[in-house]
């Protein structure tokens, strides 16, 4: 029972500090520049990350710190990097593209959609129990979603389509890593994906001629984002996902919406309209809902 609160504990503390970072990636991403396509961000992103996983392990190897993966083990990595990174290229591509179309702070309300996909994708491929009071709190965050897309010129339906199915994505990402991983270094799984995504998104560009060399500040917003988001982040919450269902670590992750808000005034001096927050408060209570009706399913 000890062990088992401890894990919860530091699962939590590691998904605070998934939405910490991942908070971050989205006001870097929101500073590059819209004339790249986003296959591009989506390469320079990961790439950046891949090139912080690098140096780090090389000033580890230069101060006589081992790996923690022998080069021989790398091989039962493979799967899970091919799976993960094919899942990734999508999921990053029409995050970017919500990012520019509505903005950090929707964008990041709608991403907590993750939490509905992770409950639903685990009580049907994980066998967790799916209760009332847990489809009421989906039903919550559907709600939530619909005040948000909506606008009085109309629908923002092509951003609010797209953040949900990046959600979509990266809840699928969160079930292959929970049933692939679990004997897995996390940090590896996180390089590895960087390096997957890294290539597959070279290849795509060089092959539909869609290469671009972006500016030295964008490509330093790219390289910073992707630390944040795509290394520091994921890996954080993958090895949270080793320890505590996925559902749980992903409903902590309304923390990121605050800070998403917070970073964007301090950055762009902007809030979202009345009715965006309140469709956001809708989201975050119904996340948190299925947060405390989860909790109680599981213990």
């Amino acid at each position: 029972m000890i062990n088992k609160k401890q894990n919860v504990l530091i699962a939590y503390a590691l998904v605070m500090g998934t939405a910490f970072f991942t908070a971050f990636s989205y006001i870097f991403g929101k500073k590059v520049s819209e004339d790249l396509y986003p296959e591009t961000v989506a390469f320079y992103w990961f790439f950046g990350a891949f090139l912080f996983a690098v140096i780090k392990r090389l000033i580890f190897m230069v101060f006589g710190t081992k790996f923690r993966v022998p080069i021989k083990e790398l091989s039962r990595y493979k799967e899970v990097m091919i799976i993960s990174s094919i899942i990734t290229v999508f999921g990053v591509a029409f995050w970017v593209i919500a990012l520019r179309s509505v903005g950090p702070p929707v964008t990041s309300f709608l991403m907590k959609f993750q939490v509905v996909f992770s409950v639903i994708l685990g009580a049907a491929l994980l066998n967790e129990r799916l209760r009332k009071l847990e489809i009421f709190g989906i039903i919550l965050t559907i709600m939530g979603g619909v005040v948000i897309a909506y606008d009085t010129s109309g629908f923002e339906l092509k951003g609010s389509i797209f953040a949900i199915m990046a959600a979509f994505c990266y809840s699928c990402l969160f079930i292959i890593v929970r049933k692939r991983s679990s004997n897995l270094n996390m940090m590896m799984v996180a390089t590895l994906r960087s390096l997957g995504v890294s290539i597959i998104g070279i290849l795509y560009l060089l092959f539909s001629d869609r290469f671009q060399l972006p500016s030295n500040i964008d490509l330093i917003y790219m390289l910073i984002g992707g630390t944040c988001g795509a290394y520091i982040g994921k890996a954080l919450q993958f090895q949270a996902i080793k320890l505590v269902d996925v559902s749980r670590t992903t409903a902590v992750t309304p923390l990121e919406a605050v800070f998403v808000v917070l970073l964007t005034f301090f950055f762009f001096d902007t809030i979202p309209s009345s009715s965006k927050l309140i469709g956001g408060g809708f989201i975050v209570v119904g996340v948190i809902f299925l947060l405390i009706f989860r909790k109680e399913n599981l213990d």
